[in-house]
């Protein structure tokens, strides 16, 4: 079994260790720091059992289960969802890991390497030959931290266009008409006073990637230079964790990264090429539950006959491959 928990849902799949899926659930997002443990083992428990009894079998019947989970970002807090994860299932060989590597997983062709999350934050993750991980979490600065830095970045680059300290803007315009100001100051004044929220700042990506898409030089620009520091994120991690001499997979995943235009996955080539050159971008066929599969897979000691060939069989059916926003 695998589980893929994140703040907007929780997935469980069940199959095999040939790769033919049994089983997949759904359930509601959480994530244990923020909304209590209770509510996130929950989630897990209703898509766990949604996932059974799609594939007609009982937790008994489970004997491994891999698990990325969302706010795992201190060691102490492995163990603690391991502890809670064994109580709700009654499974004795367990795998918990943030979800940012089992992104990674479902994106790579080998259990090692590096992956770039982006989405409403962002997070990047790598893991060496011998299994040993680096996250950073809490670590990501706030300016960067995916489609929530992007929409902010979106709002500076109208001010500072409108006060001459930057380039006009097609997202001037395309701003403005988006949260109903009749000008610049307006938007200003929304802003400070906090009435352009979290979930508005969500919605810019995609204006941002219209713009560029229109040709407009400051959007372009924007999706560059994030682009730029998620590969300074990659490569510092790799340097820590000896990779650079090697070949491995960078994994770009996340719906920031279903973005069409090409600027973003530049910069992080651009970066990737001075220090990485052995480096190789990759993007995520397959969601991130497909990772945590994998993982526990490979946990089992278990696998057998054409894994992913199997997976491919039933990707349709139960979704699990990406699919542009």
């Amino acid at each position: 079994m695998g589980i893929d928990q994140g703040s907007s849902k929780t997935y469980a799949i069940v199959g095999d260790d040939s790769g033919n899926v049994l089983g997949f659930g759904k359930s509601h997002g959480a994530c244990h720091s923020n909304t209590g443990m209770k509510f996130a083992m929950e989630a897990v428990k209703e898509a766990v059992e949604e996932a059974l009894k799609q594939a007609g079998l009982e937790l008994s019947e489970i004997d491994t289960l891999a698990a990325g989970m969302t706010g795992m970002d201190w060691e102490f807090e492995e163990k603690l969802l391991k502890e809670e994860l064994e109580q709700l299932t009654r499974i004795e060989n367990i795998l918990v890991v943030n979800d940012c590597i089992i992104a990674m997983r479902a994106g790579s062709s080998h259990p090692y390497g590096a992956v770039l999350c982006a989405g409403s934050g962002l997070n990047c993750a790598v893991r060496d030959r011998n299994g040993k991980e680096f996250v950073y979490g809490f670590y990501i600065e706030e300016e960067y931290q995916g489609g929530a830095a992007l929409g902010k970045a979106c709002v500076k680059a109208v001010t500072d266009s409108y006060v001459g300290m930057g380039e006009k803007t097609m997202l001037t315009k395309m701003l403005l008409k988006r949260f109903d100001c009749k000008d610049v100051d307006e938007l200003l004044f929304k802003k400070v006073t906090e009435k352009i929220a979290l979930k508005d700042y969500l919605s810019l990506p995609i204006v941002l990637e219209e713009a560029a898409r229109l040709g407009d030089k400051v959007s372009k620009n924007i999706w560059y230079r994030f682009g730029r520091q998620f590969g300074r994120y990659v490569i510092a991690a790799m340097k820590r964790m000896d990779m650079l001499g090697y070949e491995a997979e960078v994994v770009l995943s996340g719906s920031i990264f279903k973005c069409r235009e090409p600027e973003l996955r530049q910069g992080v080539e651009d970066e990737l090429r001075k220090d990485a050159p052995l480096a190789k971008i990759v993007d995520a066929v397959y969601e991130p539950i497909v990772g945590a599969y994998l993982m526990a897979i490979e946990r089992s000691g278990n696998e057998g006959g054409p894994v992913l060939q199997n997976l491919e069989k039933y990707s349709r059916s139960f979704q699990l491959k990406r699919v542009a926003y």
